[in-house]
């Protein structure tokens, strides 16, 4: 009896206390071209910047809503000297500038979880300083024309990191001097590509960014990815992004009142005793008959 009642009691408080969460895909149309087997979707800034950083919530959609099967394609990361054989991608982000205390600050946006190769600052500015990354890179740039010889580093090594923030923020150490003025930045990004195949006819899309806790699916194309690699693929690429709407943020809630749980749980319990009095009772009955 004891054992039955606890078990209506956490039945209750679950379905009392459990959240119900559901989550939108972003999605992307993929424009289709070419008439290879076999298609090669590389990834843009805004995939990377709404996606899970380890792209595990990507997804190939048919136009029946079926998930195709897909390899992701990367090289980045191996070694610098096979740079050759790597997905290198460039963008000239949004950035803001901050200067006070001895140092100027580049606010970039936009990088948020793309694989990072260099930053290169430019700037008409004559200046020899050191610049600092977040995950703590320092290295001396400069930009200098002296007795009719220039030279001129700017570029500021990344080594593959992934920034995890929507702000990037590069510091350079002005000391006492005025701060260089900034034209503009490059990013120059390793780039992966999602190999799948294609039916001619079909139309597909992309979906990403609908729940940060997924797992990467799986799928048997990845055991025969080099063979496929080998062959002729298509470059396609990403059309229009349909970005799912925000979700509210949560209003803070009342206290839970467990007063009707509490009751209804007595009341069952009640019920369930008075059963297994009456059955006892009516043994009772049976037995001094006999």
């Amino acid at each position: 009896m004891r054992e039955i009642t606890c078990k209506l009691l956490m039945i209750a408080l679950l379905l009392w206390i459990s959240p119900v969460t559901a989550f939108a895909a972003h999605t992307a149309e993929i424009e289709i071209s070419g008439s290879s087997r076999y298609k090669a979707l590389r990834l843009t800034p805004q995939i990377y910047n709404a996606a899970n950083s380890d792209l595990s919530d990507i997804l190939i959609k048919d136009s029946s809503g079926g998930n195709v099967p897909y390899f992701i394609n990367s090289s980045a990361g191996q070694s610098p000297s096979d740079e050759e054989n790597d997905f290198i991608e460039s963008l000239e982000p949004q950035f803001t500038i901050e200067s006070g205390d001895r140092m100027t600050q580049i606010i970039i946006e936009g990088l948020k979880n793309l694989r990072l190769h260099d930053i290169t600052i430019h700037t008409g500015s004559m200046f020899k300083r050191d610049a600092l990354t977040p995950h703590g890179i320092r290295k001396e740039i400069y930009n200098l024309s002296i007795n009719d010889t220039s030279s001129s580093d700017t570029a500021i090594p990344l080594y593959w990191y992934i920034s995890p923030h929507e702000l990037f923020v590069i510091t350079i150490d002005d000391g006492d001097d005025t701060p260089i003025e900034i034209d503009g930045v490059t990013i120059r990004y390793y780039a992966d590509e999602i190999v799948f195949e294609a039916t001619a006819g079909e139309t597909y899309a992309l979906e990403f960014g609908a729940d940060p806790s997924a797992a990467p699916p799986v799928y048997d194309i990845q055991r025969y990815r080099s063979e496929i690699l080998e062959g002729a693929i298509d470059s396609v690429s990403i059309g229009e992004i349909t970005y799912a709407p925000e979700e509210p943020a949560e209003e803070p809630q009342p206290p839970r009142d467990f007063t009707l749980i509490f009751n209804i749980v007595v009341i069952i319990t009640a019920l369930l005793l008075g059963v297994v009095i009456a059955l006892k009772l009516r043994n009772r009955v049976g037995d001094t008959e006999h």
